[in-house]
């Protein structure tokens, strides 16, 4: 393991970061799949951490997990364009998505505490907080898209890169980008964009894979 080469274990981390974070985030007790709960109802999304504490736990471990190995993959990829086409752009949108990042890990941290808050003297607390983390999550969101837009756009660049499915990574952080703003902006819209969002998230993960592979295989 120590004889890897830096952009053979970047490609692995590109690969491997976003899928473990995408499944883990799809199986989160209040999500898509288990328990689903409306975003705009933090109520809902307490008590569907409660009752799943254990899966909370894993999925608010996992998904930071996932998302650190991704963006140390992600870091490498854009640190290789230097000194070429579309390096200035794709690091305009990398503090984009570490800060979209660092958010998403504290909002899973708080989440796991609140999986295990059911001290009835708390009275509404979880649900203030998990307000927070919502907010902080929707941000999150459009920080990420807007990055990840400007990476996949300076990639599609590049003659190494899969052009066209940069063009589709970049179209998809666009739709992020927007799909946190609606929901930031009309509650009542924020369960269909958080749909959406996690739908660009696969896409851009689909690319991310691609661009992994590509990565690993050049040394």
């Amino acid at each position: 393991m120590g004889a890897i080469s830096v952009n053979k274990l970047a490609g692995y981390s590109m690969m491997m970061g976003p899928v473990l974070a995408l499944i883990c985030y799809f199986i989160t007790p209040g999500g898509l799949f288990i328990d689903t709960a409306n975003p705009a109802a933090p109520g809902e999304v307490v008590a569907a951490l409660q009752g799943n504490a254990t899966l909370s736990a894993i999925t608010g471990i996992l998904v930071p997990v996932g998302l650190i190995v991704f963006f140390s993959g992600l870091s490498q990829f854009v640190a290789n364009m230097s000194g070429g086409t579309g390096h200035a752009i794709a690091r305009l949108g990398t503090p984009m998505v570490l800060i979209a990042i660092i958010g998403w890990v504290v909002g899973s941290g708080i989440s796991i505490g609140l999986s295990g808050a059911t001290d009835p003297a708390l009275g509404a607390g979880p649900v203030t907080v998990q307000i927070g983390i919502t907010a902080i999550s929707t941000l999150g969101t459009i920080l990420f898209g807007l990055g990840a837009m400007l990476i996949a756009c300076a990639a599609s660049m590049r003659d190494e890169n899969n052009t066209y499915m940069a063009y589709v990574a970049s179209l998809a952080g666009v739709v992020a980008a927007v799909t946190g703003v609606i929901g930031g902006l009309s509650s009542g819209q924020l369960e269909l964009m958080t749909m959406i969002g996690g739908i660009c998230f696969l896409v851009f993960t689909i690319w991310s894979i691609i661009v992994g592979l590509a990565m690993s295989s050049s040394d």
